[in-house]
């Protein structure tokens, strides 16, 4: 049985490389059959944890959004306009992962669909009623359900809701009047990451001598 179910795992674990490896555009060592298939390209697959349906859409989810950063996401640009301090560094991660998965959901209904459905599993697991205040949400969780929202159209539950509804104002002043100008360049990394840069950069939440404590 152990032999039996480590077989399918790696079976699942080959499918999820060579996919992502199609995504990317990275499949021409596919056609070497004696060639390795490299996993650090994207990322490390351990699937240790296979118990149900919602496991194997983590997975795949997982697999999809790094094939799209390598796929979208030029690393010379990201480091380019990246910011100088941890906490607004933190946002702009998140931004850039939104950005080349709501491109990689534009291109194939599959991935779009594993996608949401991940992001809607977590939804559904998050569930903390001890919140009270803005000093009890992380801005960056806040943030990342603020990008899924504006974005994925994801509906949020109602915990969600309630984290995102501390920080949503201050991201609204800052955001809302740049989305339009984010959505029409969803496409250049360039216009994008800069200007997200420079819109963290003129967050009132980040003037602090420490921001990382917020």
């Amino acid at each position: 049985m152990y032999k039996k179910e480590e077989n399918f795992k790696e079976k699942f674990r080959q499918a999820l490389i060579s996919t992502a490896k199609v995504i990317s555009d990275d499949y021409k060592s596919l056609k070497n059959k004696k060639k390795k298939i490299d996993t650090d390209s994207f990322g490390s697959l351990e699937l240790e944890n296979l118990n149900d349906i919602n496991d194997f859409t983590k997975f795949r989810a997982e697999s999809d959004s790094a094939a799209l950063k390598k796929k979208f996401s030029n690393k010379e640009i990201y480091q380019k306009n990246i910011p100088n301090t941890s906490s607004r560094r933190s946002l702009y991660e998140v931004s850039e992962k939104i950005r080349y998965e709501f491109l990689g959901s534009q291109m194939l209904k599959g991935i779009s669909k594993n996608l949401k459905e991940n992001y809607n599993n977590k939804l559904v697991k998050k569930s903390n009623n001890s919140l009270r205040s803005k000093e009890d949400v992380p801005v960056t969780d806040a943030f990342e359900l603020y990008m899924l929202k504006k974005f994925f159209d994801i509906k949020l539950n109602l915990y969600s809701e309630k984290i995102l509804s501390f920080w949503e104002k201050e991201f609204n002043s800052s955001f809302e009047k740049h989305l339009d100008f984010l959505n029409k360049n969803i496409e250049n990394q360039e216009n994008y990451n800069s200007r997200f840069s420079e819109i963290l950069k003129n967050m009132d939440i980040f003037d602090t001598d420490d921001d990382s404590k917020k």
